[in-house]
């Protein structure tokens, strides 16, 4: 009895051990070694596309299936990236990716799944675990340059010197040590600029040549040199460029080029090509009738064209040569939006705000006559009615099984009547504000939001000009560390992308988000003039849809118009008390937390928030807006299923506000607009409310410009009076910057009012420059910026 439990008990064994063996073998099988290395030469930003380089060993047996990367945009916008990748026994292969994030909450960032992320085996690796590399502050501002030899362009490395408050990074591509121009537009999303100097853009691919105007088109500066042949060597930006370059030569003197720069030392004289602008080109640098550069918009960015080299001696060793740059691309404009740009992100923002709106769906509603009358009805059948009817027939003894049958019928009518809406399909409400562009694009940003049927996976499909990444709910979090793709992951496809929301939960909401671009859709031709505090035009829609509540935003006044139908034109004729067109004040914010009570105040609701959000993609354009709103689904995104659709596409459209002024006029404060750039290390200027002109700042010095409308000078005749007022005496000492002296003069008085040549404080820009020295602030409280007022002539 004891030998056969002991030959027993060692086949029991040996079976263990023949089940065990195999998935030992078959987990050991591949074994795949990695090393990631993020950004470009070692430096990325934060909060931007990071692109990365992933290298795969593979040291075991052949493995095919999904490389998993598992790095979220930010903690509310989370999804994992998935690469198909084959690699044979002993292979090596080397991928560049780009990612939206790189923060993690996963002990390992990558994850390889033999067979497939949905089916296949997970597989064990050995290397990289976190992404690290030189990761810098999102104000730095990166330029990029496509030159044969960097010393030609040695001016940008001291743009530093211009922009005190960023870190100014240059990275000359082509001598990048096994870099490859990216093919994807994400590969230039770190760069503020690109120069491109002597290079013949129609040598690139076909794929880099596309990926690099789809990054202008999506909000890029682009500087294009001047060369022999340009148009011929201009490949896909041939009719993009500003300027269309002649043979003939001339030249600029070093005292042109001393004023152009803003008193940059320059010893001898350049050489530039003639030139005569395109459609749509705006002068940057002109000498009388010769004109230095020239950029035009191309979507939500820019091309800047000069006509002379960017390299070429002696230009590019004079020492006011970065001067020059800087005027040229505009680098305190650059480094202001950078500063700008170093906070939350618009999918933050969508996330923490509209997203909460937009997942308040109609259905949710429960009404209460309903429910009365529903209850009413049940007492009454289930009482008197039904003793009358059972006491008529003499069948009382039923009412055990028939009170419980009718409640049941109740309940299941109740219940389908109530959810009747959630049942047949998901349901489906989309929020999307846009950006018009004057080539008939838009550009921005949306938020979708899923109420399922369901549960299980859902599968979104995002095509080339739109991303798609879910949204966090707080039930995601366990102690702040997840597995990204056991949540959602995005896989890239020829036609874009689909991104999987798994394992939702019957009758749940989740949300996602992304980044869209439409081209060639339309946009509204607007003449509208203001003339003795009345507005007169028309405003056409391009668009095939109708366009609701078109209203006129200049300022702190919004100003009702009406709607439009498709490729209609509405007539303009009413009043507006202002004395100019102006940018819209961004102190009219939507409050996210009032939250609609009633189901036909979602829609308004939405439609507030996303005009809140829209109007920050027009901040730099300092002109009057058009707003409008559509049902209409303009991102690129679809479920696979079908589900029942509410979109409402919400538009802004910058315009030039043509203004007919007469007599003597007065500019106040609120006609112009203000932003900060410091001037001290570690310094800080912070808006708090633009309507009171209030700001937070730190101790040091900051210099303030405080800018005209667009173009209101050329309605001006003469500049009579101008008055500058100190409204923290205390705590502020002012100077206003001089044109002609190029000095800062001391502004003594609390209310200083010149008379003289005004002229001379104003730039080319049509800014005042205003430096503050400011504290010390013992209190912490905020302050007001100078208040300014101008008193003119009109033409």
């Amino acid at each position: 009895m004891k030998k056969t439990n002991i030959t027993a008990f060692i086949l029991l064994f040996m079976l263990i051990i023949s089940f065990i063996l195999p998935v030992e073998q078959a987990s050991a099988a591949a074994t795949l070694g990695v090393e990631a290395k993020a950004g470009i030469a070692g430096k990325a930003k934060y909060q931007s596309v990071v692109p990365i380089r992933i290298t795969v060993k593979n040291n075991g047996t052949d493995f095919s299936g999904d490389m998993v990367i598992n790095t979220a945009n930010s903690y509310q916008v989370a999804s994992a990236k998935v690469f198909p990748i084959d690699i044979a026994a002993g292979e090596e292969k080397t991928f560049d990716i780009y990612l939206e994030g790189i923060d993690s909450w996963n002990a390992d960032v990558f994850a390889f799944y033999e067979g497939g992320i949905e089916k296949g085996e997970k597989v064990a690796y050995k290397g990289t675990k976190q992404l690290q590399g030189n990761f810098l502050d999102p104000s730095s501002v990166f330029i990029y340059t496509l030159t044969d030899k960097s010393d030609r362009l040695s001016a940008f490395l001291r743009l530093s010197q211009l922009a005190s408050q960023n870190n100014v990074e240059v990275f000359n591509l082509k001598q990048i040590k096994d870099y490859t121009l990216p093919e994807d537009p994400q590969g230039f999303a770190m760069a503020n600029v690109v120069v491109i100097d002597e290079i013949a853009i129609a040598d690139l691919s076909q794929k880099q040549q596309e990926s690099l105007l789809n990054w202008v088109q999506n909000g890029g500066t682009l500087i294009v040199g001047a060369a022999d042949q340009l148009t011929a060597t201009a490949g896909i930006f041939k009719d993009y460029l500003p300027l269309a370059l002649s043979e003939q030569m001339t030249s600029v003197s070093a005292n042109s080029l001393s004023k152009l720069s803003g008193g940059g030392t320059f010893t001898q004289p350049i050489s530039i090509y003639g030139a005569t602008e395109n459609k749509g080109s705006i002068p940057v640098l002109t000498d009388s009738n010769k004109i230095l550069a020239s950029k035009k918009k191309v979507g939500s960015g820019e091309i800047i064209q000069t006509t002379f080299s960017l390299g070429d001696q002696p230009l590019a060793s004079m020492d006011g040569y970065p001067a020059l740059v800087g005027k040229l691309i505009n680098i305190q404009k650059i480094s202001q939006q950078a500063s700008i740009a170093n906070g939350q992100s618009p999918l933050d923002e969508i996330s923490y705000d509209l997203r909460n709106i937009n997942e308040l769906f109609p259905s949710f509603e429960v009404s209460v006559s309903y429910m009365l009358i529903v209850i009413i009805l049940y007492i009454l059948i289930i009482g008197p009615i039904l003793y009358f009817i059972l006491k008529k027939i003499d069948k009382r003894e039923h009412a055990w099984w028939i009170i419980p049958a009718i409640s049941i019928v109740f309940s299941i009518g109740l219940f389908i009547f109530g959810a009747k809406d959630r049942i047949g399909q998901p349901q489906i409400q989309q929020s999307a504000f846009y950006k018009i562009n004057e080539d008939s694009s838009v550009n921005g940003y949306y938020v979708e939001s899923i109420l399922t049927n369901r549960s299980g996976d859902f599968v979104v499909n995002a095509d080339k000009n739109t991303s798609a990444v879910a949204l966090r709910n707080s039930i995601n979090f366990v102690g702040g560390r997840e597995d990204l793709h056991e949540l959602s992951y995005i896989k890239e496809n020829a036609n874009g992308s689909t991104l999987t929301l798994r394992d939702l939960s019957y009758w749940s909401v989740q949300s996602f988000a992304g980044k869209s671009t439409a081209h060639n859709l339309g946009k509204m031709d607007i003449d509208i003039t203001l003339n003795n505090e009345k507005l007169t035009g028309t405003i056409m829609n391009n668009f095939p849809f109708a366009l609701k509540d078109v209203t006129l935003i200049s300022g702190i006044k919004e100003i009702k118009l009406g709607d439009i139908e498709a490729n209609g034109t509405l007539k303009v004729d009413t009043e507006l008390k202002a004395t100019v067109l102006q940018k819209p004040s961004n102190f009219t914010n939507y409050n996210f937390n009032n939250y609609p009570t009633k189901k036909e105040d979602v829609n308004p609701s939405r439609i507030e928030g996303m005009k809140s959000m829209a109007l920050p993609l027009v901040e730099d354009d300092k002109k009057p807006v058009i707003t409008a709103w559509a049902d209409q689904a303009i991102a690129g995104v679809e479920l696979e299923t079908s589900a029942n659709m509410s979109p409402i596409s919400y538009f802004v459209q910058p315009f030039e506000g043509k203004v007919e002024l007469s007599g003597p006029f007065t500019m106040k404060r609120n006609n112009f607009t203000y932003s900060v750039n410091q001037l001290s290390p570690n310094s800080f200027a912070e808006k708090v409310d633009e309507q009171l002109n209030t700001w937070h700042l730190s101790d040091g010095s900051h210099e303030v410009s405080i800018a005209m409308p667009d173009k209101f000078m050329n309605s001006v005749q003469t500049l009579n009076e101008l008055t500058v007022s100190n409204k923290d005496i205390d705590r502020m000492q002012l100077s206003i910057w001089n044109n002609e002296t190029k000095n800062y003069e001391p502004l003594v008085d609390a209310k200083q009012v010149f008379t003289g040549n005004i002229k001379k404080y104003f730039n080319e820009n049509d800014e005042l420059l205003i430096e503050i020295k400011f504290g010390p602030d013992q209190t912490g409280e905020e302050t007001k910026l100078p208040d300014v007022e101008l008193k003119g002539e009109a033409k």
